[in-house]
């Protein structure tokens, strides 16, 4: 014979709570599709009536994609070439209508070719 084995007097207090509020969510959840397709029902008759049968949703079509218009690339030599003898990494934000990030990407680049140097208040062409 088996013998039975006794749970603790809260874990068997704990289960029944656990179960009385499973059973309890599984009776609201019936109820709510029973809802659900009573709705439908509805819904499929008021439309019958107003326009006809249903439209079924379909799949848009979606334009084909159109790059956006692409700048013709900056020629950095050029825009050093026309810059003065003396400017600053602003000078050639404004003149490249660059962000500032990119300006001094270019302008350490000038540095290290030795093409300008830094000055007090900003940088100066070798010659």
């Amino acid at each position: 014979m088996l013998k039975r084995v006794s749970r603790h007097p809260l874990l068997a207090t704990l289960a029944q709570q656990a179960t009385k509020a499973l059973v309890t969510l599984h009776q609201e959840i019936t109820q709510r599709e029973q809802e659900l397709t009573t709705l439908k029902a509805a819904a499929a008759r008021w439309q019958s009536v107003g326009r006809g049968p249903a439209r079924v949703a379909s799949p848009t079509v979606t334009p084909p994609r159109v790059p956006p218009p692409t700048r013709s690339q900056l020629d950095w030599s050029a825009l050093l070439k026309g810059l003065p003898t003396r400017f600053t990494a602003q000078d050639v934000a404004q003149k490249a209508r660059k962000p500032i990030e990119q300006v001094y990407v270019h302008v350490s680049r000038w540095r290290k070719d030795k093409q300008v140097q830094r000055v007090q208040d900003g940088y100066q062409k070798v010659s």
